[in-house]
């Protein structure tokens, strides 16, 4: 026990030293900051971008040091706004302020003339220096100041941000997508009240992060139950039938699992071309594969929300999955048919032998997902 007490301790310390490590580093950085600061407003005094062909100081920033556009942004802000703050460039310099904070407040008073900055400084640098405040007070107060200022502003202002805004979706590698952007205060309120309420934690052993649950959510809006999925597959008709596991692709070429083929061929409205070795097209298909307008309707009013269990994505956002699979043998038949929202139903498609079917006896089920295979899984074949 006294060597347990012991190595602990010495973790503990361990700790302790790489705390105050990274402290002291963190100081350092915010001294380094201080000193590109002036260089930066020289060098852009003089227009040095324009000897590595750069529109603009801020891009060859970015440039020349590896940087994201917008810590690069943050930079130029900072070197232009602090010869009108002289008490934040001296704490800056002697260490005694933070580069986020000073960022901060040279960001609050861009917008202002000379003689309103000089009133608003002090004010924002007492708040900076009090223990309890956060950079986001610090930006909050800022805000509020301008806002105190030029009330009249506040509609130019907001025309503004919506100036700014855009939204970007980059190709990863892998075939990902990386979607970055700023959107003004109106549009992010209304993506956050639409995604959010399907963003919450279902129970205890939801394992996901929340970034991972809002792109789940944002599936399951886009894809309103399945009914408004519009892709372009290029798949074999042997991948379809299970036949062959060669990837499909995708209209831009990406490729894709030939499992996901298969659910979305069952999952969403495609308009399927199907062609054989040599290119011929051919028509195939069993008559019916996705639920009517009216079997959808009889899901609708047995099933309040997804039939997964701890999920409580509504009935009428999720798509209506075959409960044994549709290939081989799975019927378009009702009582075949579950709601299953878009991430459970990827999931399941995914992980067959994960999944435990639960019979009501009253003409729903629901479905029970699994961390690893069940040792006995349950065939829908069984209840019959």
């Amino acid at each position: 026990m006294q060597g347990e007490t012991e190595a602990e301790a010495e973790a503990g310390a361990e700790v302790e030293v790489a705390m105050a490590e990274i402290v002291a580093l963190a100081r350092a950085i915010d001294l380094a900051e201080a000193a590109i600061a002036p260089r930066l407003h020289t060098v852009e005094t003089g227009k040095g971008h324009h000897m590595f062909g750069r529109r603009s100081i801020g891009a060859w920033l970015a440039a020349a040091t590896g940087s994201r556009t917008a810590r690069a942004g943050e930079r130029v802000t900072l070197a232009r706004q602090l010869p009108r703050l002289p008490h934040t460039a001296r704490l800056l310099t002697s260490g005694r302020l933070s580069y986020g904070y000073a960022a901060t407040i040279a960001s609050a008073t861009h917008h202002l003339d000379d003689a309103e900055t000089v009133l608003a400084e002090p004010i924002l640098l007492q708040l900076a220096q009090e223990s309890a405040s956060t950079v986001e007070d610090v930006a909050r107060a800022g805000h509020t100041i301008i806002e105190t200022i030029d009330p009249e502003g506040r509609l130019r202002r907001a025309a503004a941000k919506t100036e700014r805004q855009h939204l970007t979706i980059a190709e990863t590698a892998d075939g990902m997508g990386r979607l970055s952007g700023l959107l003004d205060p109106e549009l992010k309120m209304q993506l956050k009240t639409w995604l959010e309420p399907l963003a919450v934690k279902t129970d205890s052993t939801d394992l996901r992060s929340h970034g991972r649950r809002m792109a789940d959510a944002l599936a399951i809006r886009l894809s309103q139950g399945g009914r408004r999925t519009v892709m372009h597959v290029t798949v074999t008709e042997q991948t379809l039938t299970g036949q062959s596991e060669e990837p499909a692709h995708l209209e831009d070429g990406t490729p894709i699992p030939a499992a996901d083929a298969r659910r979305m061929a069952y999952t969403a409205e495609l308009r399927r071309v199907l062609r054989d070795a040599g290119g011929i097209v051919k028509d195939f298909g069993r008559a019916r594969r996705l639920a009517s307008a009216d079997q959808r309707e009889a899901i609708l009013a047995k099933y309040r929300t997804c039939c997964r269990e701890g999920c409580d994505v509504p009935a009428y956002l999720a798509e209506i999955d075959h409960i044994e699979p549709w290939y081989p043998t799975g019927r378009t038949d009702l009582d075949n048919l579950a709601p299953l929202c878009a991430a459970d139903n990827k999931w399941k498609s995914r992980h067959p032998d994960r999944v435990e079917v639960i019979d009501h006896g009253d003409g729903t089920v629901s479905m029970r997902f699994y961390r690893y295979s069940k040792l006995r899984p349950r065939r829908w074949t069984d209840r019959q």
